[in-house]
């Protein structure tokens, strides 16, 4: 495997040839079908992996056995880390959403790579950053926005981070499940479908196929 591969994963960022190729030596690349369990919550873990194709979700299940989506991971994305991190038992549970390919990294591997190499620990240290402060805003989202709110904001969110920009200023991306949305924002997949229906209906936002098209309009009324 070239190592031009591990420049699609900001962790990363920064590093040199020398590193990347040590890197590359360490990591074993794999396939995985969809709906494969990479992570269990609850079980110990030896091994990140580094999302090189494909999504997975990371979810947790509540005392009444539903499904709560903390988040999906695409390209360039990882996890299975804090595992690593702390030697606890993994937080989540982590399944692919569509055929996903990663790079694997056992702990012993990771944890010299961190001491040996700053900038991946500087890119490390970033991410974990950025989680909390999305875990932060996901908070804030839920004691304060009503459901069509929450809904419009995951909307928004995807679309920054997936979206194609359209010549009239619209965004397209591959559209998640009523289930999926309902399992992020945390209500049922009925009302996903009826404030979808409503969106649609105001002009927000348009279904076609397997694809969402958000209008500018969205983010204005929902800033």
């Amino acid at each position: 495997m070239d190592n031009k591969i591990l420049r699609t994963v900001p962790l990363f960022d920064g590093m040199g040839q020398t590193a990347l190729d040590e890197i590359l030596r360490l990591t074993v690349r794999k396939s995985f079908s969809k709906e494969t369990i990479l992570v269990q919550e609850n079980e110990m873990g030896e091994t990140m992996y580094m999302i090189l194709s494909g999504k997975v979700k990371v979810t947790n299940v509540g005392t009444d056995g539903k499904e709560v989506i903390l988040s999906v991971l695409g390209p360039g994305d990882f996890f299975g880390e804090m595992a690593l991190l702390d030697e606890e038992p993994r937080s989540a549970t982590v399944v692919t959403l569509d055929q996903t390919e990663a790079l694997l990294l056992r702990r012993k591997e990771f944890m010299n790579l961190l001491e040996q190499n700053r900038e991946m620990l500087s890119n490390l240290l970033a991410t974990l950053s950025q989680r909390l402060r999305h875990a932060n805003s996901q908070i804030r989202s839920l004691a304060l926005l009503d459901v069509l709110g929450r809904i419009a904001k995951l909307l928004l969110e995807i679309a920054e981070k997936e979206g194609r920009k359209l010549l009239d200023g619209s965004v397209v991306f591959r559209r998640p499940t009523h289930q999926e949305i309902a399992s992020m924002v945390g209500t049922s997949r009925e009302t996903v479908s009826r404030m979808i229906g409503e969106l649609s209906r105001d002009g927000y936002l348009r279904i076609s196929g397997k694809d969402i098209i958000i209008r500018d309009e969205l983010n204005k009324a929902f800033p």
